[in-house]
C-alpha cells in the first residue's frame, strides 16, 4: 500500500474464480453483526487528521487522510467486509462472473443505486469511472495496477471513448477483459480507485465529489476541517448510523491523543504516537478502549543491486545476517514480530516458513571478506524522519557497523526520501509496505519485479528476476489458494536467495477509540468503516 502513505493498511485470501467472501450488502461489525435492534442513531463523529485530503478525486488518492473519505463518499462494485479481507458485494449484484480462461470478468450492478444527486448509478458510470483511471491527464496515483485491462496502453496514448477491454453490455451490466489471468483484478475493483463517479464529471470530483456512498462532503476548510453529512439516499439502510462526520485538520498525534482523552474527538486519524504509546495502552481506564491488530504489512530493508558493492551477491548476503529484529521491535513497543519472509500473514502467498537469517555478526564478517572487503566498507543509508524509522535507522546503523559496514544515515521527509530512493539513488533504503489487497503479488510484482525496476517505480533494489516473474504470474493464473501460495513460495525463496531485500517484521497497529464510539471495529486495508459505528449516547430510532 502505497509505502505506507495510507496509514490506514488480512486474514483470508481469496482466488479468482470463486465467489470472494459471503454475499450480501451489510457487514460484519467486529464480533457480530449490527442489527437495528442495538444500532444507535444520529450525532457526529469527529475525528482528527495531521494533514489535509490531497484531493476528493478517487482516482488520485494515495493519502491517509483522504483514503478515509473514499469509503464515506463512493461506493465501489465490492467493498470488505467488516474487520476481514473478505470481499463483499457494494455496488454490485453478484460477483464476478470469469471466464474459462479467466480473462473476461462480467459484473452486474444492483438495480435502484442512486448518486447522492438522485440520477441512476449505471454500468456507463463505472465503465467511465474506470477508463479516466488509465487517462494519463488524471494522474492516477495508483494506475499501475489498472494497466493489465486489454487496450490500456492504446487507450493512454488516445485517451477517447473507452479502452477495448471495458465493454458496456447494458445498463446495469459491465465486462472487462485483461491480458492475462490475474486472480487480484478483484481485489483492484474494491480500491480507492475503483470508486464509481457520474459518466462526465471528472473534472469536478477533486473538489465537488458525488458519489453513491453512505456520506456526502458538505464543507471543506483547508487546514481547519471536512464536514461529511449522512446521504439519505444511501441504499443500505439503516447506515450509516451517525448524522455528521468532522474531521479536524492539522492535529498533530501528540495533541490528536490528548483531544482523545478528553472526549473533544472520538477516533484518532494518525497512529498512537511512541512517545505516549505506553502511557495509554499500560493506563487501566482505558482498557475497553485499546484494541491491537495485525496489519497486512512488512518493513524492510532495501540495497541497491545497481550500485557497488551491494550488486555483489556476498554483500547483500551478509547484510541479511545483520539485524536482531527482536532488539528492533523493542525499540517500536513491540508493535509487530519478526519477518521469516516477504510476504506478511494474512495474504495469499505467505508460506509460513522461515525464509530470514537471525543475527549473526561472524557469518557476516566471513561473508564480507570473502566479497572482498574483509575491512568492510562506507555507504549511504536512507530513511523517513518519522517514528518508527526514526527509532530503527539508528540501531541498524550500529548493526551494520558492527559488521563493518559504515552506513552515513539520512533521514529524510517521507516524499523525499521516497524520490531519492525511487530514483535509484539509495544505497541503503529503510521502508515499509501496507497492502492494497491481500494477495503475494502485491508484495513481489508491485515491489520487486522487473517491471518496476525503473526510475520512481517502489522497487528500490531494482531487482530483476524473470524466474521470479513468471512464478508470480503463474501464482495469479491459479484458480486455487493452494496452486497460488506454492508459486507464491517458490517466488519468494528465488527473490530471498538474491537477498536484494532484508524482511525485518511485520507489522502490527494499536489503535485507542473514544469511549462514545458504538460498534468499532478497524479496517485492515481501509481503516475505518465509518458507517458501521455509532456513537453510544444515540438513540434507539432514527428521528
Amino acid at each position: 500500500m502505497r509505502v505506507g502513505l495510507l496509514g490506514a493498511a488480512l486474514a483470508i485470501a481469496l482466488t479468482a474464480c470463486t465467489a470472494a467472501g459471503t454475499s450480501g450488502t451489510s457487514s460484519t461489525a467486529g464480533g457480530g453483526s449490527a442489527s437495528a435492534a442495538t444500532a444507535l442513531y444520529g450525532g457526529t463523529m469527529t475525528t482528527a487528521a495531521a494533514s489535509d485530503p490531497e484531493t476528493f478525486d478517487p482516482a488520485v488518492c494515495t493519502g491517509a487522510t483522504c483514503w478515509n473519505i473514499m469509503r464515506m463518499v463512493f461506493d465501489r462494485l465490492y467493498d470488505y467486509d467488516g474487520s476481514t479481507s473478505n470481499l463483499k458485494l457494494q455496488a454490485a449484484a453478484d460477483f464476478p462472473s470469469v471466464s474459462a480462461d479467466g480473462l473476461t470478468y462480467t459484473m452486474k450492478l444492483k438495480s435502484g443505486l442512486t448518486f447522492s444527486n438522485g440520477a441512476p448509478v449505471t454500468a456507463k458510470d463505472v465503465a467511465y469511472s474506470y477508463a479516466r483511471v488509465l487517462d494519463p491527464a488524471t494522474k492516477a496515483g495508483l494506475a499501475e495496477f489498472w494497466k493489465g485491462i486489454a487496450g490500456a496502453d492504446a487507450y493512454a496514448a488516445n485517451p477517447t471513448g473507452l479502452p477495448s477491454g471495458i465493454v458496456v453490455v447494458d445498463d446495469l451490466t459491465l465486462a472487462i477483459t485483461l491480458t492475462a489471468p490475474n486472480s487480484s483484478f478483484k481485489y483492484v475493483l474494491a480500491m480507492p480507485a475503483g470508486s464509481i463517479i457520474p459518466s462526465g464529471t471528472g473534472s469536478t470530483v477533486s473538489t465537488a465529489p458525488v458519489g453513491s456512498g453512505p456520506f456526502t462532503l458538505a464543507k471543506f476548510e483547508p487546514g481547519v476541517q471536512v464536514m461529511l453529512d449522512r446521504n439519505p439516499k444511501y441504499w443500505d439502510s439503516p447506515r450509516p448510523y451517525v448524522d455528521h462526520v468532522h474531521m479536524i485538520l492539522g492535529v498533530d498525534p501528540d495533541n490528536q491523543v490528548l483531544m482523545l482523552q478528553k472526549g473533544d474527538i472520538d477516533l484518532m486519524g494518525s497512529p498512537i504516537p511512541p512517545a505516549k504509546f505506553l502511557q495509554v495502552t499500560t493506563d487501566a481506564k482505558y482498557k475497553a478502549q485499546i484494541v491491537t491488530i495485525e496489519k497486512p504489512s512488512t518493513y524492510y530493508l532495501t540495497m541497491n543491486m545497481n550500485t557497488p558493492p551491494f550488486n555483489n551477491p556476498k554483500v547483500r548476503e551478509a547484510v541479511s545476517y545483520a539485524f536482531d529484529r527482536t532488539g528492533l521491535l523493542k525499540l517500536v513497543n513491540g508493535q509487530g514480530k519478526p519477518a521469516t519472509e516477504f510476504i506478511p500473514p494474512g495474504v495469499l502467498g505467505n508460506s509460513g516458513e522461515t525464509m530470514t537469517q537471525d543475527q549473526n555478526v561472524a557469518k557476516a564478517k566471513s561473508l564480507l571478506a570473502e566479497a572482498g572487503y574483509p575491512n568492510g566498507f562506507d555507504t549511504q543509508f536512507y530513511a523517513w524522519n518519522v517514528a518508527p524509522f526514526s527509532a530503527l535507522a539508528p540501531q541498524m546503523q550500529q548493526d551494520l557497523k558492527a559488521i563493518g559496514i559504515n552506513a552515513d544515515l539520512q533521514t529524510l521527509a517521507p516524499n523525499t526520501f521516497s524520490e531519492l530512493a525511487g530514483s535509484g539513488k539509495a544505497p541503503l533504503a529503510l521502508t515499509f509496505w501496507v497492502a492494497d489487497y491481500p494477495e503475494g503479488s502485491d508484495f513481489l510484482q508491485a515491489l520487486l519485479s522487473c517491471a518496476t525496476a525503473v526510475p520512481q517505480g517502489q522497487n528500490f533494489a531494482y531487482y530483476c528476476n524473470p524466474a521470479m516473474d513468471a512464478d508470480v504470474q503463474q501464482a495469479l493464473a491459479a484458480t486455487d489458494p493452494a496452486t497460488a501460495t506454492a508459486k507464491y513460495t517458490d517466488a519468494s525463496k528465488l527473490m530471498l536467495a538474491d537477498n536484494p531485500v532484508v524482511p525485518l517484521y511485520f507489522g502490527t497497529k494499536t489503535e485507542i477509540r473514544g469511549a462514545n464510539v458504538g460498534n468499532y471495529f478497524p479496517q485492515p486495508i481501509w481503516g475505518w468503516d465509518m458507517a458501521e459505528y455509532w456513537k453510544a449516547d444515540g438513540t434507539s430510532s432514527r428521528s
